[in-house]
């Protein structure tokens, strides 16, 4: 029922299509699935799986050997792989044949959701089918492995079109949101204070920030992939502790970055230089426009492109930089391939986990060492 409000709630806020919309109010009058049996269409995840299990042999009740199987505490093996999760109940249909329901349910917090889900992906053979049905074999057996019945072949699908399709579509709000923010406005330094004197040009734009570039990359993508897993399992416990120490490292990344840009250092004195030779030139008669301009330049340093900014300081591009960009952008990948591929937060181990913290140690070592701003030359002929 939960997810079926949690569908209902992202439709209305998205403004689905009135079809869309049409299917969402058939769902909420009818809350609970049809159990799907495996001659019927394709079984996605989530709704009751019932297999017909035929007429019991000859002299064999049927109602007793459904409340035999019930005893056993059955569940379902798909694939050979053994689902953990609610049991399996069997009952006689009004032919006096036997079936078996289980829930197929990937829904869920914590640890035994988690399992489901790895099961489920197992069972696709490694990898998550969401767009596609795979046919698979399924039959119930007992939780500790093996099959009590005979398999049956029944085509199952990772998640509907329309919950797929409210997931892209939350997915691409989310992250648009982090990359308009990036390049509006919380993607560049602000660590540029006016110096009297020398005014800031027209339309100024400061340089993109690597920090903020890391900070605002994962907040995109953890935050996307959370309403997207949300849309699909209805789960809101998704989050794991990896997730949480790799933003931990990254976000303390900027907090350090931040303060560095903020405290005194060479890269000011040589500012509060090339603001001297900027008055200088100004003064001068005729006024040195040319002069004028190129120390204005090193007053406030202005963007020079997205990956220039990211790469470089005043004496060019930095390795130490580019380590950073290439392995954030390597795991942030790597990291989506997983969300699609198991519906959850990969949980980060500790080597990666480990090696996150030395690019990110690294950089920020190299970062206290960078020059931002130039030495101006002719600072000799000013006036002391």
């Amino acid at each position: 029922m939960r997810r079926t409000i949690i569908r209902t709630v992202f439709a209305a806020v998205l403004g689905t299509t009135i079809a869309m919309a049409g299917g969402a109010q058939a769902q909420m009058a009818a809350p609970v699935s049809a159990p799907a049996t495996a001659g019927d269409a394709t079984v996605v995840l989530g709704q009751p799986l019932t297999l017909n299990l035929g007429t019991p042999p000859a002299g064999t009740d049927c109602a007793t050997q459904a409340a035999t199987l019930n005893a056993q505490a059955l569940v379902l093996v798909a694939n050979g792989q053994t689902i953990p999760g609610a049991r399996a109940s069997f009952a006689c249909s009004a032919k006096g044949e036997l079936v078996g329901t289980a829930s197929t349910s990937i829904a869920g917090s914590g640890d035994d959701a988690a399992k489901r889900r790895a099961s489920w992906q197992t069972a696709f053979s490694g990898f998550f089918s969401l767009a596609g049905a795979k046919t698979l074999p399924v039959a119930f057996g007992p939780a500790t492995g093996g099959m009590t019945t005979a398999p049956q072949m029944v085509s199952i699908q990772g998640a509907s079109d329309r919950d797929l399709g409210l997931a892209a579509v939350w997915f691409a709000l989310v992250a648009a949101v982090f990359l308009f923010a990036f390049f509006r406005h919380f993607g560049r330094t602000d660590a540029i204070t006016p110096i009297a004197g020398v005014p800031m040009p027209a339309n100024y734009r400061a340089p993109y920030s690597l920090a903020r570039f890391q900070l605002l990359w994962w907040s995109g993508i953890v935050t996307a992939s959370y309403a997207a897993i949300l849309t699909i399992t209805g789960s809101m416990d998704t989050i794991t502790t990896g997730t949480m120490a790799l933003m931990g490292i990254v976000g303390g990344t900027s907090v350090l970055a931040a303060f560095q840009d903020r405290r005194p250092s060479d890269d000011q004195t040589r500012r509060q230089q090339h603001a001297a030779l900027y008055i200088a030139a100004a003064t001068a008669n005729p006024p040195d426009r040319t002069a004028m301009a190129a120390s204005l330049e090193q007053v406030y340093p202005p963007t020079q492109g997205l990956l220039p900014d990211l790469l470089s300081d005043a004496a060019g591009y930095n390795i130490h930089r580019l380590q950073l960009l290439a392995w954030t952008g390597v795991l942030g990948i790597t990291f989506l391939y997983e969300v699609t591929r198991t519906l959850g937060m990969p949980e980060l181990s500790a080597n990666l986990l480990a090696l996150t913290g030395i690019s990110n140690g690294t950089y920020f070592g190299f970062k206290m060492q960078e020059q931002q701003v130039p030495a101006p030359t002719g600072i000799a002929q000013l006036p002391a």
